[in-house]
């Protein structure tokens, strides 16, 4: 499930990490089974700790969700600075054998139902996608994409990008419709709750980790992980894309605002866009990485519609879709 505490988490043996912890904060209390490890802030999305702390402490003490949770330390701060960083300890428990039967879907349904009403002014960071920013992305990759056919000798990740751009780009096009369409026709959105930057299906991690919580609607971690089915499978991305939906909707169906914005977002081709954006940017990424990734997505847009089409043929009249993606 997302919020694997992977990458910068510097996950440290227990005993080393304890032995450092004591320094700064009392642990005379903390159960012998408890996890502890050091989360860098700089992998914090939002800034506002004592708030993430609220929400992860609400959760585990309320719900018995199973949640890292922030530590204060001595100084009655959630920041801790050694060897010139700045760390936020975290602590997690066992995972209850209840919480271990359950699936990703259904814990990231746990998550939303529970935190629906999230308030967004406590966290400013979260991204809110806007009609204009999507636009502007692809605006830009629409300058490249004159610029990489005018050139005499393109580069081979280039000439990848001009032969797929026309598809992404109407992908794209459709998907800022769809937004501007949802906003007339459901002007009371739902409620947002707390989400991912960026989902990841895990089953091997169970627990939450509040360092990549955003504020959002639920189609942000929805639509990301219908996107990763797409990107894995080999042929039955559509079901276990259903199979997901199905687990989810048992705790939190969806509602129709909901499942526009899901499809939609899931059009948006943010792989694609990334990929290109990180390749003009040229930022020292290894171009040849960025090149099999491009590929890639070309090589998935079978795939990809074919999760589209599962959730559109899913919810049959509660969805619009462009007329070209329902074709045989």
């Amino acid at each position: 499930m997302a919020g694997k505490t992977t990458g910068g988490t510097q996950n440290v043996e227990m005993p080393d990490v304890r032995k450092t912890a004591a320094y700064y904060y009392d642990l005379d209390d903390l159960n012998a089974t408890v996890k502890l490890y050091f989360q860098p802030l700089s992998r914090f999305y939002h800034q506002n700790l004592q708030q993430l702390a609220r929400v992860a402490d609400f959760l585990s003490e309320q719900a018995d969700f199973p949640v890292s949770r922030l530590m204060v330390n001595r100084y009655g701060s959630y920041e801790t600075k050694m060897n010139g960083r700045s760390w936020v300890l975290m602590s997690r428990l066992e995972i209850d054998p209840r919480w271990q039967r359950r699936s990703s879907a259904e814990l990231l349904s746990e998550l939303h139902a529970r935190t629906i009403g999230a308030n967004l002014q406590a966290f400013p960071e979260s991204p809110a996608a806007s009609r204009g920013e999507l636009l502007g992305r692809l605006d830009a990759l629409q300058g490249f994409y004159e610029r990489c056919r005018s050139e005499e000798d393109p580069s081979s990740f280039e000439r990848t990008f001009i032969e797929l751009f026309p598809y992404f780009a109407c992908c794209a096009e459709n998907a800022v419709q769809m937004y501007a369409d949802d906003a007339i026709d459901y002007p009371n959105q739902e409620q947002l709750c707390v989400g991912h930057y960026r989902y990841s299906i895990d089953e091997q991690e169970m627990t939450e980790d509040p360092s990549q919580w955003v504020i959002d609607d639920r189609s942000r971690d929805l639509a990301e992980a219908m996107r990763l089915f797409a990107w894995r499978s080999a042929g039955d991305a559509d079901v276990a894309a259903n199979a997901f939906l199905d687990a989810y909707e048992s705790r939190f169906p969806l509602t129709e605002p909901v499942i526009e914005k899901m499809v939609g977002r899931l059009l948006y081709p943010l792989a694609f866009i990334e990929c290109c954006e990180r390749y003009f940017a040229n930022q020292g990424d290894d171009q040849r990485t960025l090149e099999l990734q491009l590929r890639r997505c070309g090589e998935k847009i079978k795939e990809r519609e074919r999760v589209l089409k599962g959730v559109i043929d899913r919810y049959g009249g509660r969805v619009s879709a462009p007329e070209w993606l329902m074709r045989p």
